[in-house]
């Protein structure tokens, strides 16, 4: 079937239990495709498991968004000469990062794409953040980060609203957060090559990093974003009060056109740079990729064409 040696990382927990099922398909299916088949049975396991992968050609991986997370953690402290090629046969309750890489959700075209093992250069994001107990950590993603109320919407979804799939729960929870999250006042630096952009501070709603287009099971926060050009696309929503966020909500569902609409309001800042830095930010709860693991103050930086991804 191929002459690689690829890992597969299977989250059998992922899209409410649906991983295990995946799992079970592919391994009576494509027995043959992998040289190894190792099962997570906690958060974080998988960084260990990818981490520990350099002599593999491939490692792929079962899951969602958060597993994805853990992978690129795991993958990105191999030395860069030695760094595996990333897969993945999509499983989850968001799947947003796939949206933007155009990946099918059907696992046998999943394991059609790794078979091809056709790759594309994506950049990554390290964060500098806080975790709960208030040491600092560092974390890589792929997709979007965000703090705001974004970050109190995927703090309730993952409490309460994992029995749900799709944008059910988000959408839910972001009209909870609507009514009961308060703006915070921050401030904001980057190295945006347009000046005014350079140092903010506002009265923010919603914060968003990112490097993919897609988050919250579908909703286009950064619809110009490109996963390989260098560069952070980030969003500042400020002063806006809860009649005016609902209002705008559905523009996240119209790509750029929405992005255009939602900018002529005066309330969105749309901007691209290669480091960002918050300071006095009142200790904002922080989501990345369908997690949640600590608050603000933080540091982003991009980390260009970093991860061998395997595509369509």
């Amino acid at each position: 079937m191929t002459d690689k040696k690829i890992k597969l990382i299977v989250n059998p927990k992922s899209g409410g239990g649906s991983g295990k099922k995946v799992a079970n398909y592919i391994s009576d299916k494509y027995q043959k495709l992998f040289s190894e088949i190792v099962f997570t049975s906690g958060p974080r396991e998988a960084i260990e498991i990818a981490k520990n992968s350099e002599e593999f050609d491939a490692v792929c991986f079962i899951g969602g968004d958060g597993t994805l997370n853990e992978v690129i953690n795991g993958v990105m402290q191999i030395q860069e000469s030695k760094r595996p090629k990333v897969g993945i046969i999509p499983v989850g309750t968001g799947n947003d990062f796939i949206k933007t890489i155009q990946m099918s959700k059907n696992p046998d075209d999943a394991i059609r794409t790794i078979i091809n093992m056709k790759t594309r250069k994506i950049d990554t994001a390290i964060c500098e953040f806080l975790d709960f107990s208030g040491k600092p950590q560092k974390r890589y993603y792929i997709n979007i980060t965000e703090f705001g109320m974004g970050g109190e919407v995927a703090n309730l979804v993952n409490k309460y609203g994992k029995i749900f799939k799709g944008t059910i729960p988000f959408l839910l929870f972001a009209l909870v957060c609507n009514f009961t999250f308060k703006n915070k006042n921050v401030r904001i630096k980057t190295d945006c090559e347009d000046k005014d952009l350079q140092d903010i501070e506002a009265n923010i709603r919603a914060v968003a990093v990112a490097n993919g287009r897609f988050y919250g099971g579908g909703m286009q926060i950064a619809p110009y974003a490109q996963p390989d050009d260098g560069l952070l696309d980030i969003v500042i929503v400020k002063d806006m009060n809860s009649i005016e966020t609902l209002k705008n909500l559905p523009l996240l569902y119209k790509g750029e056109e929405g992005m255009e609409k939602a900018k002529k309001t005066g309330k969105v800042l749309y901007f691209r740079a290669k480091k960002i830095e918050v300071f006095d930010s009142d200790n904002l709860m922080i989501e990345m990729e369908g997690e949640v693991p600590g608050h603000t103050p933080k540091y982003f930086e991009i980390i260009p064409k970093s991860i061998d991804f395997i595509v369509p």
